[in-house]
């Protein structure tokens, strides 16, 4: 087991299973409630912005600002599913190493 899952099992220990289940939902629903279109739409603009300015600049950023949007506008779209729903999906569809 490696040192992160090492510290999450500590925490999980800590509080017990209910608990920890219980702040993993807060976790996903305290973003999901943020992810408000005003909140989408300046994070947006803020990224393109940015973007603009790295590019003027000669930085180069691992990811475009156009892929950081759609990162955005993505976690927005699975902010409308219940957060039960997303952990059921992650659990049987998404394979994580």
């Amino acid at each position: 087991m490696n040192e992160n899952m090492k510290k999450l099992t500590a925490v999980e220990n800590k509080y017990g299973l209910m608990l920890f289940r219980m702040g993993l939902i807060y976790l996903v629903d305290v973003g999901s409630r943020n992810l408000t279109d005003s909140n989408v739409e300046e994070s947006i603009k803020q990224i393109i912005a940015k973007g603009d300015e790295d590019k003027e600049n000669g930085v180069v950023s691992a990811m475009s600002p156009e892929f950081q949007c759609e990162i955005i506008r993505c976690a927005t779209e699975l902010s409308k599913f219940s957060i039960w729903t997303l952990f059921k999906y992650i659990k049987k569809h998404v394979y994580i190493k």
